[in-house]
C-alpha cells in the first residue's frame, strides 16, 4: 500500500450523505474510502479488525451519536465530523476532532478536511491501529427511551435473555435491546469474553474458573467447554 495513501470509512445513517461523501472521496487522489456503514455498531465491529486513518464521522445517530463513537474509540483514528447541526461544531472540536463539516458538504470544503488529514498524518501522528478502548472508557446504553453512562471498568459481566441483554455492574442491572454481534461491537474486545451463548464476562472481574462456571466478583455463571480455552488463555495474557 502507497504510505501516502489516506484510508478512511464514513458513518452517517442517511444513505444520501454516504453517497455524497463518496463522491467527494473518489475525486482525491490521496485518500482512499474503503467502507461507509449505516450502523455505527458495525463500523465498530470493522475497525476492531481493519485500521484505518480517518473517519468520516456523523454526530446526530439514532443508534448512537458521534460524539458516544469518538469517546469508545480513542485517539486513533482522525475523525472529521459531519453534521447538518452547526450546534455541535464546539462539542465536536472539544472531542479533538481534526475537522467539522456542516451538510450539505461541498466539494472544496471536503477537500479542505482531507488536506488537513495528509498535513496532520505527514507531521507524524501515531498510525493507524486496531480500536482497543482502555476499561477507564465510557460507553453509552440505551434503554428504553433513557441513556446510561457506563464505565466499561464497572462493567462486570453481561447477560443475554430472549431480545434483551443486561448490564451489571456493582449497583445497577440495565436492560437493552441488543443482539450478541452488536454487544460484542460495542464492548472492547481485549477486556469482555464470552463464556457462554448468553455470558460475557469482564477478565477484570473474574474470580475464579472452575470446569463448568466461572466467578465473577462473587457471582457464579456458567461456563461452556468451547469457551473455556478463549477464557483461560486471555486470563493469562495470551492475548
Amino acid at each position: 500500500m502507497d504510505p501516502a495513501l489516506i484510508t478512511a470509512i464514513a458513518v452517517d445513517d442517511e444513505p444520501r450523505a454516504l453517497e455524497v461523501l463518496r463522491l467527494h472521496a473518489d475525486k482525491v487522489p490521496y485518500l482512499r474510502l474503503e467502507r461507509s456503514f449505516r450502523r455505527p455498531l458495525e463500523a465498530l465491529e470493522y475497525l476492531r479488525r481493519h485500521p484505518v486513518d480517518l473517519i468520516f464521522l456523523d454526530i446526530n445517530m439514532p443508534e448512537l451519536s458521534g460524539l458516544d463513537f469518538r469517546a469508545l474509540i480513542g485517539p486513533v483514528p482522525l475523525i472529521v465530523f459531519t453534521t447538518a447541526y452547526s450546534e455541535y461544531a464546539v462539542a465536536g472540536f472539544e472531542q479533538q476532532a481534526l475537522d467539522y463539516l456542516v451538510k450539505p458538504i461541498r466539494f472544496e470544503r471536503f477537500l479542505r478536511a482531507a488536506m488537513r488529514a495528509q498535513e496532520q498524518l505527514a507531521k507524524g501522528t501515531t498510525p493507524a491501529s486496531p480500536v482497543d478502548p482502555l476499561p477507564q472508557r465510557q460507553i453509552f446504553v440505551k434503554s428504553g427511551s433513557k441513556h446510561y453512562r457506563l464505565s466499561v471498568a464497572e462493567i462486570r459481566y453481561v447477560s443475554k435473555d430472549g431480545n434483551y441483554v443486561f448490564f451489571h455492574t456493582a449497583d445497577q442491572r440495565i436492560m437493552s435491546r441488543l443482539t450478541v454481534s452488536q454487544l460484542l461491537a460495542l464492548l472492547p474486545e481485549a477486556w469482555f469474553v464470552q463464556i457462554h451463548k448468553s455470558y460475557i464476562v469482564s477478565l477484570l472481574h473474574v474470580d475464579v474458573v472452575e470446569n463448568d462456571q466461572v466467578i465473577v466478583a462473587g457471582q457464579a455463571l456458567p461456563l461452556t467447554k468451547t469457551h473455556r480455552g478463549e477464557l483461560v488463555r486471555r486470563l493469562e495474557g495470551g492475548g
